[in-house]
């Protein structure tokens, strides 16, 4: 079954049966399968090292397992004969709304995306500029201006978080609604039945790596996630714990440096873009003098450095932008089948 529809034959399932509590188990050898799958594969998000917990590779694996826990959740349900408990339809609701919750997530993750896209288009009109032969002082002044509206993207972010005093970003927003609902999941009865657990465990992996998504992309991250309450009861819920920990630690660190941007490609690219354009400001300080060939070659050496940064920025928040819109998928097709559901009864 298409890992692109979680849950989706849920519906189906439920409109054919209706059983008693009793009958609903998933066998425990699955189940046990299931938590031992989804634990190992966060036990392996935390054997990065201490920078990669905020780098692009690591989010678009956190991503991946999302995806991958989608997909087994509904393998899971999919293989039983008499699949799951309609009851009075609270955990129906429950999760209808959280899916809601989940979808303007994904919507405002792809707006900050789309922020940082802009971002790569202007760094790539700077880079342009330098790239023609020979480079002119026009050449310089075109790409300094493309530098400095890449420089001021960042900061016009960081002074409107500023600006805004008790009120919140967006993202902030976004971030106080993920960590209720953690805490709401965290209370309810998740032993329903081992089918039931197994939709915990895909909302509170989705809620969780949305989280930590959130906090890369926010220039001011607050309080993250809490997980009290939830440590022992599942073998997953160890590894995701120390996860947000790790995470957290990370972005406390780079706060005390005073760095805000917390993506570390992006963090590493605004850098180089801020010396860079030091670098043709010296450049063309020099153009009169007879040296002017030495300040325009470190200029060609280190454009071609932001060619390498911009690149694996480029590619690599568009793979997070893919597994994002996979996942708003998943939750919209899984959301249609709850509805269509709970309409037939």
């Amino acid at each position: 079954m298409s890992s692109s529809s979680l849950l989706a034959s849920f519906g189906i399932a439920i409109h054919n049966f209706y059983i008693p509590r009793s009958s609903l188990r998933v066998p425990v050898s699955i189940h046990l399968v299931f938590e031992s799958e989804l634990s190992s594969r966060l036990e392996q998000l935390n054997l990065t090292n201490e920078r990669g917990f905020l780098s692009i590779k690591w989010l678009s694996e956190a991503l991946e397992i999302v995806l991958c826990t989608h997909s087994s959740a509904e393998t899971l349900i999919s293989d039983l004969d008499h699949d799951v408990l309609f009851g009075d339809g609270k955990w129906i609701n429950g999760f209808l709304d959280n899916t809601i919750k989940l979808l303007d997530t994904c919507v405002i993750l792809k707006a900050a995306i789309a922020e940082i896209k802009m971002y790569c288009g202007q760094l790539k009109v700077a880079l342009r500029a330098v790239d023609k032969e020979p480079t002119s002082e026009i050449q310089l002044k075109r790409c300094m201006k493309a530098l400095k509206n890449c420089m001021d993207a960042l900061k016009r972010r960081n002074d409107a978080i500023n600006h805004l005093g008790h009120r919140r970003s967006k993202l902030e927003n976004c971030s106080s609604i993920l960590r209720r609902m953690v805490e709401r999941l965290i209370t309810e009865d998740a032993t329903n039945g081992n089918v039931f657990t197994a939709i915990f465990a895909a909302q509170m992996i989705t809620i969780s790596v949305c989280s930590l998504l959130s906090s890369a992309l926010s220039f001011k991250p607050k309080r993250s996630l809490s997980f009290n309450g939830l440590m022992g009861q599942s073998l997953w819920s160890l590894p995701l714990c120390n996860l947000q920990h790790r995470v957290k630690e990370q972005i406390e660190k780079k706060k005390s440096r005073g760095s805000y941007v917390f993506l570390e490609e992006l963090d590493a690219t605004d850098i180089a873009v801020r010396n860079f354009y030091n670098l043709i400001e010296q450049s063309l300080h020099a153009m009169p003098s007879s040296d002017t060939e030495f300040p325009i070659s470190k200029v060609k050496e280190s454009a071609k450095v932001m060619q390498t940064l911009l690149r694996e920025l480029e590619q690599g928040i568009s793979t997070v932008e893919c597994r994002v819109e996979n996942i708003q998928r998943n939750l919209l097709k899984s959301r249609m089948g709850f509805l269509h559901m709970e309409r037939s009864f």
